[in-house]
């Protein structure tokens, strides 16, 4: 890949020591709000999970682009090697790839720009070529994203639709938007909480560690009669956000009635948006309230944020299409695949092990049905 004319000249750099990273934290949280960049690009967020979730194996590989000294773009990246079928090195951007049981779910995270243009892409791209890596693998992003854009520049970049985004732009007529059956059914919960002495909330700052553990507590009791191991089974899930909840990002609101919480909505926020993190509620208090209908409904209405962000949903029907009547966003998957003939093996031994894993487990079947059959006619 050649450079095209150069219109800036950049000095880039690759940082491969946590302890650098750390020094450059500061021109990374002005480099995020002069390009407005969401709050899963912040430093914030992002040393936040590498304090949590870091491994001694895991290989810092971030990107950082200086003009006159001046930061002015960084790609926030690692490397995961992996020895599961054939060993293979995965390049990942930072707030990714933590295990699955205890991810915090870092959405349409991105490379952070002081401005865009085809030649910084391509010279992102090929800071990119210059790393060792067989693939690298975005997870929730944007279509108009920097890394959409810089991607796009590989040849053997896939890019699959994996959810959608609903966000809700405009909350001053939000009622006027809404489908007639929900607003028959907001109308029936605002005359049910008449009757009882209830109040909507957003919740003060000096009772969030309260409010956070009935969350927790409301949550995982839901989930756990479901049979589900629900969002705060993990202590590192946990540890995450009461670190984060120190940079005073988080809001919470709740419903009361006779002054005791039955519901509780819990919201990361950046500079516009309000993002829908995680939620509980008390079951046995508020069986025919439809509490989760109704804090969502009064939090868009007195959201102080611009937008109301529910985050992203799976591509099939969600409940959250229901509160956002515009068309959602797609949102997509990358993956670089540099080694392409190792990756393609991985996926035949994969294929094998796993054909091997049901021939037994059939032979297994058979053997019990056999001997089931040679018992009962003894």
């Amino acid at each position: 890949m050649a450079n095209s004319n150069a219109e800036h000249k950049i000095e880039w750099l690759l940082i491969e020591d946590l302890v650098c990273l750390k020094e450059y934290v500061a021109q990374w949280q002005k480099l995020v709000k002069q390009s407005q960049s969401n709050l899963f690009c912040s430093p914030e967020w992002i040393m936040t999970w590498i304090g949590i979730y870091w491994q001694p194996s895991w290989q810092l590989k971030t990107i950082v682009g200086f003009e006159n000294n001046k930061l002015i773009a960084i790609a926030p990246l690692y490397i995961q090697k992996s020895n599961k079928f054939i060993s293979t090195i995965k390049l990942l951007p930072l707030g990714q790839g933590e295990p699955e049981e205890s991810e915090v779910l870092s959405e349409f995270q991105d490379i952070i720009l002081a401005y865009k243009n085809e030649y910084i892409y391509v010279e992102l791209a090929n800071q990119i070529q210059a790393i060792t890596f067989d693939q690298l693998c975005c997870n929730k992003l944007l279509p108009n994203s920097n890394w959409h854009q810089t991607l796009s520049n590989f040849k053997s970049t896939t890019f699959a639709n994996t959810g959608k985004r609903y966000l809700i732009t405009n909350h001053q007529n939000y009622l006027l938007t809404l489908s007639k059956n929900n607003k028959s059914k907001w109308k029936r919960c605002q005359n049910k909480f008449e009757k009882l002495n209830t109040k909507f909330i957003w919740v003060p700052e000096t009772h969030y560690d309260e409010y956070w553990k009935k969350l927790i507590s409301f949550h995982q009791k839901r989930w756990n009669n479901k049979g589900k191991l629900g969002a705060f089974s993990h202590p590192n899930f946990i540890k995450f956000h009461e670190i984060f909840q120190q940079y005073k990002n988080i809001k919470m609101s709740a419903i009361l009635i006779n002054q005791k919480p039955i519901a509780i909505n819990y919201y990361l926020y950046d500079h516009d948006t309000l993002y829908f993190y995680q939620c509980g509620w008390d079951e046995k208090e508020s069986t025919t309230l439809s509490p989760g209908f109704s804090l969502h409904i009064w939090s868009i209405l007195n959201n102080p944020m611009l937008n109301y962000d529910f985050m992203t949903a799976d591509t099939s029907n969600s409940y959250k299409s229901s509160f956002a009547r515009s068309q959602p966003e797609n949102i997509y998957q990358a993956i670089l695949d540099k080694n392409i003939i190792k990756q393609h093996l991985n996926k035949i031994i994969k294929k094998t092990l796993q054909k091997l894993k049901k021939t037994k487990i059939n032979q297994h079947s058979f053997h019990i049905d056999a001997f089931n059959w040679n018992s009962s006619n003894l």
